[in-house]
């Protein structure tokens, strides 16, 4: 059992990756088999294949360049508030989801938001 599967007490059946090589190697493709794990693959740029998970990228760099930008942060803070950005996103419902969050869906408690603050807050 890999450490995703134990930390959510779940199976892993599907990886998807595009076609290019980080996944392409034989001790990868008989892991996969071993685990029973399918990896299915997409063709090369087309992120068509993969929209839902290209929406949300895009949603992550909106959010980030809002953030920056709002705040007037040189981009040297990207990294962190890319982290911020899907923080946020984790805990907020989706369509996809059924209107549950993703924190929700992995580990099956409701997320606490009480302790989020405006970004950029002075803290003490």
């Amino acid at each position: 059992m890999c450490p995703v599967e134990r930390q959510a007490d779940n199976r892993l059946n599907f990886f998807r990756t595009n076609g290019a090589g980080e996944y392409k190697s034989r001790e990868f493709s008989k892991f996969c088999e071993e685990k029973g794990i399918v990896h299915e693959v997409t063709a090369l740029y087309t992120p068509q294949h993969n929209e839902l998970t290209e929406r949300r990228n895009m949603m992550l760099v909106d959010m980030t360049r809002c953030i920056l930008k709002g705040k007037g942060l040189p981009h040297g803070y990207w990294g962190e508030v890319v982290t911020i950005a899907a923080y946020i996103l984790n805990r907020c419902p989706t369509k996809r989801l059924k209107f549950v969050t993703p924190e929700e869906a992995w580990s099956g408690a409701k997320p606490h938001v009480q302790h989020l603050n405006i970004f950029g807050s002075i803290c003490h």
